[in-house]
């Protein structure tokens, strides 16, 4: 006899008002709680070469250290297929809001635990093992952030306003990581690397669980566009993979869609300051400075590619940001010196292509679902693919480097990037039709 959670009474589903083609507390609500979400999230991955040599043994190398901190970054993103389902059932049978309002609730007090965490010099092994704890946490939290907003930012979004909408959407995500790494940049050059290492880096945390109150008191106010009948469905194990097994071929078509363009966004968004510094010797405050930069133009970059993709469809502009990217890493890789010039170019081109795959690919996860599972539907395979490819980036490209094999790194990036680049070739176009209900 299975065992079920009866969801309690469903909020009224709201008739969203809308300005601009979507409905303004929508976007503020889902927006705040973006930036938050990616500062705490990011926080990590950017701070993991200040802070990795005070949770392993006084005796581990700095690139060892380094390699366990990223294993742990590693296992947050492991973590995120659970959140695809704990937290997409959430936002399917329990609303949107209640889904959104657990993942801040959740990235704020992980946030707060690796801000007080103990050293290994304290606690011995157990530094650790919190640091992993908080990070599946955050990891669970992330991953139902991104199937929950994006069903209820589309859901809330006007007739061919989706990519527009998604684009404002990684606006808000981009808006975080340029307040973190401001933030993080600012301190690298006033205190130095050294203090930022001995106990500056919990000052970005302590700042990340400040914020996460601010978008508990914004969320509080969003309205609900679950249906109220999807709302009272009983959540049984079989309700967690029905979607899947219902819409086969589009949760694999989730799965193709996403491998190259993860694994993109986390080696040009977040790795390749790291890679830069481990790789070519970069001064950090200049990678740092040049991750800034790339930020703030990902923030005009994206909602203008979003515009794109409303006008052309996802498909035109997908296979346009894979194209690029799988022809063009290789040869950006290898331009890569101890030059934060052109570290920055690099990293502005990269990004610009990038841009059209992070406009396209929420409306195009959310257009292939119907309302009532759409959070659950794609946010599993999403989750999963993230958690397999995305959040391992930084590890093998540390590895790699371990293993005296640096070049094979763009290569491996590049492979995956083909595979996506595949099928969005194949993929139907979906930006001009109404989302399935």
């Amino acid at each position: 006899m299975s065992t079920a959670i009866e969801a309690p009474d469903a909020p009224e589903l709201t008739t969203p008002r809308r300005g601009l083609g979507i409905e303004r507390r929508q976007l503020i609500g889902a927006g705040i709680g973006q930036v938050i979400e990616w500062f705490d999230w990011t926080a990590y991955a950017l701070l993991a070469v200040y802070f990795a040599p005070q949770f392993f043994p006084a005796d581990t190398s700095g690139l060892v250290a380094l390699l366990g901190t990223y294993g742990i970054l590693a296992v947050g993103f492991i973590a995120r297929p659970l959140a695809g389902l704990v937290v997409g059932a959430v936002a399917d049978h329990f609303g949107r809001k209640r889904a959104l309002m657990l993942t801040v609730y959740g990235m704020g007090g992980a946030s707060l635990v690796i801000a007080l965490a103990p050293t290994y010099e304290q606690v011995g092994a157990l530094a650790p093992l919190i640091l992993l704890l908080a990070r599946i946490v955050q990891g669970i939290c992330i991953g139902g952030e991104f199937a929950s907003v994006s069903a209820v930012a589309m859901e809330s979004a006007g007739p061919g306003r989706r990519g527009w909408v998604a684009g404002l959407m990684n606006l808000f995500g981009n808006l975080g990581g340029v307040l973190l790494v401001g933030i993080v940049t600012g301190l690298a050059f006033l205190i130095g690397d050294d203090a930022m290492a001995a106990g500056g880096w919990r000052i970005v945390f302590l700042l990340g669980a400040l914020l996460a109150l601010g978008g508990w008191f914004l969320r509080r106010h969003m309205a609900e566009t679950q249906a109220p009948e999807a709302a009272d469905h009983r959540v049984t194990l079989r309700s967690l993979v029905h979607p899947m097994l219902l819409h086969p071929r589009q949760s694999i078509q989730v799965i193709g869609l996403t491998l190259g363009f993860t694994a993109m966004v986390y080696a040009w968004g977040t790795y390749f300051p790291a890679y830069a510094s481990t790789y070519h010797g970069l001064a950090l405050q200049w990678s740092m400075l040049s991750l800034l930069v790339t930020h703030l133009s990902l923030m005009v970059l994206v909602p203008l590619a979003g515009l794109v993709s409303d006008r052309f469809g996802r498909r035109p502009t997908m296979v346009a940001g894979g194209l690029a990217l799988t022809l063009g890493t290789v040869p950006a890789l290898g331009l890569l010196t101890d030059s934060v010039a052109r570290l920055l170019v690099i990293q502005l081109v990269g990004n610009a292509f990038i841009a059209l795959l992070q406009a396209s690919s929420m409306p195009a996860y959310a257009e292939l679902f119907p309302r009532r599972f759409r959070a659950t539907g794609f946010g599993f395979p999403y989750s999963l693919t993230v958690g397999l490819i995305g959040g391992t980036v930084p590890l093998v490209g540390t590895e790699l480097k371990n293993l005296g094999a640096p070049d094979a790194f763009p290569w491996y990036l590049v492979a995956l990037m083909g595979i996506s680049t595949l099928f969005y070739l194949r993929m139907r176009e979906t930006a001009f039709d109404p989302l399935p209900e």
